[in-house]
């Protein structure tokens, strides 16, 4: 006989987790046996004793999305009964403070007590134990829940899908070295979350999966395998090249294996682009540079995907990021208020410029207890599969999917304890597609209304200023090299770094770095000078005089010079260009014709090939010594006068000793 009791809720007290480990079958039918194994960790501080796992399980299915929400929102309504049959749960003893016990749990379909409809069974375990008081209550202290489908053969099956996410969980600090590079190599070597999030990937049907890969990851962990901007205290053995390596060898025969979504260089805030319009198109345009140089260096493709953070996306951004109308972006089902399951996960939004593909993520097991697992992921693509083929099934134009996006930050373990998550797509109800497939269907139309204000918040005004600024500055900068090399990319780099979602968290430090690179491109900029002569003076009208270029830059230039006059009747030609080496001073020579002006005031500027100033002399001086013909005659006509007057000075003075020596002789 079947002896089960009502299940109830965990309590808010206990501090356990619970990790469901395995579960088999994956799909419930009659004659199996239900077994699930897992882990209990006892995160208080005190002795949990006579500690129990029984599995829980409700009679009757869910068969809709809406019934599983209103249950979620109210947890005692699904949790169903606890089989207390002996033998049927698992004694596992005392569980001591920070200690880490096995569960394992069989139950004979036969004694699971359900009615065996089609639909969705939510299925989990649940932990009693005996505090430090010697109470013992029906209520548990810990729980795990995950879903089990029971699908009768011959439904046509659903499409089905995981699209993987590859986020660089790293930055670079003002100084241009990385944060914590050590961190990146623990999570890209064996064992760190990364490796063990692409190995789980690689291990999934390639046509079922879609990589969705951030560009600033393969920079950085390309930057690791060569030593590039690494703080001075941290040094690199081989055998981390050697995982970095590998790495970023797998992903990249990963994504170029199928199908591949790419963000912007470091998944840019959209959302505080979008709302400053005025900054927009040269921020944009350096992301792109960014992003399009990792690609190129990689030699990678894929569709280009915007991902606006939950709670940030609005009317004028889906505007603003729809690009030539076959750009998806990424978001949850609470920015599409209306949009339902039997549209797909993927729908047609159609903004003022056009329409725009939506990819909806709407999590099957969100706010379900205990920790994610990879068989949670595996039973929530199953369920996802279930619940869509039952939709279809009383709505022929239902385009119900089992679409499921995976947590970046997501840890799913090692490959030999991380379940098979494969064999999700070996059930006759899933057929394994990718987002790109997905996309180059017939999409359903969402007419719901998005918002016109976001309630996340933003990258700060003054972020983007800073970024501004450094751009502007680089990009001057990257106008006068003869051989830019990656320069031309350094600075997209460097300002497309610092407009990432990751800053809103932290603005104050986003601010600051941004700044700082700001000041460092215009402090290069500073370095690049023209002196000019105080003043000069022309032996004729016409003449040369000398200007002096110094380039205290690391790298060599090509500039040319431009000269202002105070009078705009004057018109001096622009130097011809010349090439500075770094560290150089380098003398070119003005010739300049006044005509018939005595003088002007010049001023000499460093110019880009593009025309952009870079820097000015001081005004100075510029005269000629010629005088004019008036001015000669004037000067002839008071020279004869004195000529005239020492003459007739002379004549007196001689005719006066004359006299004086005849009367001296008389």
């Amino acid at each position: 006989m079947l002896t089960t009791v009502p299940a109830r809720a965990a309590g808010s007290s206990p501090h356990l987790t619970v990790t469901i480990n395995s579960l088999s079958p994956s799909r419930l039918r009659d004659g199996s046996t239900v077994t699930m194994t897992g882990t209990v960790t006892n995160r208080d501080q005190h002795v949990w004793r006579k500690v129990q796992a029984y599995l829980v399980i409700p009679g009757a299915p869910f068969t809709t999305r809406a019934q599983i929400g209103e249950a979620i929102n109210n947890g005692a309504a699904y949790t169903g009964s606890r089989v207390i049959d002996q033998g049927l749960f698992d004694d596992m003893g005392d569980l001591a403070a920070g200690q880490t016990l096995n569960f394992r749990v069989k139950v004979p379909y036969g004694k699971l007590g359900i009615s065996g409809a089609q639909g969705v069974y939510p299925v989990g375990i649940q932990i009693l134990g005996t505090d430090t008081n010697g109470q013992r209550s029906r209520d548990a202290i810990a729980r795990a829940t995950t879903f089990l489908p029971l699908i009768s053969s011959g439904q046509r099956a659903v499409p089905a899908s995981v699209l993987w996410p590859f986020l660089m969980p790293d930055y670079r600090t003002a100084d241009g070295n990385y944060h914590d590079p050590r961190a990146t190599l623990a999570d890209i070597s064996s064992g760190g979350q990364l490796r063990n999030l692409l190995d789980l990937a690689t291990s999934v049907p390639r046509r079922s999966s879609t990589a969705l890969i951030d560009p600033a990851l393969l920079v950085g962990v390309d930057d690791l395998v060569h030593k590039r901007h690494l703080p001075k205290s941290v040094e690199i053995s081989d055998s981390q090249v050697a995982a970095a390596r590998t790495f970023l060898n797998d992903l990249l025969n990963f994504a170029r294996s199928g199908s591949c979504w790419v963000l912007g260089f470091d998944r840019p805030d959209v959302l505080a682009l979008a709302n400053n319009s005025d900054l927009r198109r040269p921020l944009t345009a350096a992301i792109e540079d960014a992003t399009e140089a990792a690609l190129t260096k990689f030699q990678l493709s894929g569709r280009r995907v915007s991902w606006p953070t939950k709670d940030g996306v609005t009317a004028n951004l889906l505007s603003t990021v729809r690009g030539d109308g076959d750009n998806p972006v990424i978001l949850t089902s609470s920015d599409v208020p209306g949009w339902q399951r039997r549209l797909g996960s993927i729908v047609r939004y159609t903004t003022p410029g056009g329409p725009v593909p939506l990819v909806v993520n709407d999590s099957l097991d969100v706010g379900v207890p205990g920790e994610a697992s990879v068989v949670t992921l595996r039973q929530r693509i199953l369920s996802e599969a279930a619940l869509a083929v039952l939709q279809r099934a009383i709505d022929p134009k239902s385009r119900a999917d089992a679409v499921t996006m995976v947590d970046p930050l997501w840890d799913p373990g090692s490959s030999s304890s991380n379940g098979d998550l494969g064999s999700a797509f070996d059930a006759a109800f899933v057929s394994g597609s990718s987002l790109e497939d997905l996309m180059t269907t017939s999409l359903s139309t969402y007419q719901g209304k998005v918002p016109v204000n976001a309630r996340a918040r933003t990258l700060t005004r003054a972020q983007l200023e800073a970024a501004s600024d450094l751009l502007i500055a680089g990009t001057t900068l990257t106008s006068i090299m003869p051989t830019t090399g990656s320069t031309d990319t350094d600075y997209a780099r460097d300002a497309a770094e610092v407009l990432g979602v990751r800053w809103r968290t932290h603005s104050k430090t986003g601010v600051t770095i941004a700044q700082s690179r700001a000041r460092a491109a215009s402090a290069d900029l500073g370095k690049i000078k023209i002196q000019a002569p105080p003043s000069v003076t022309l032996s004729s009208s016409s003449g040369g005089f000398p200007l002096t270029i110094t380039n205290g830059t690391e790298q060599g230039i090509h500039i040319g010079v431009a000269i202002d006059s105070s009078n705009p009747g004057l018109t001096i030609p622009r130097i011809k260009p010349v090439d500075i080496g770094a560290g150089e001073r380098h003398t070119v020579t003005v010739k300049v014709d006044l005509h018939d002006q005595n003088a002007t005031f010049l001023t000499a500027s460093l110019v880009s090939s593009n025309g952009e100033t870079i820097s000015h002399s001081k005004p100075f001086k510029v005269r000629s010594s010629k005088v004019g013909a008036v001015l000669w005659v004037a000067m002839g006509l008071t020279g004869a006068l004195v000529l005239v007057a020492l003459f007739r000075r002379f004549r007196r003075r001689r005719s006066r000793i004359v006299s004086e020596r005849l009367a001296d002789d008389d």
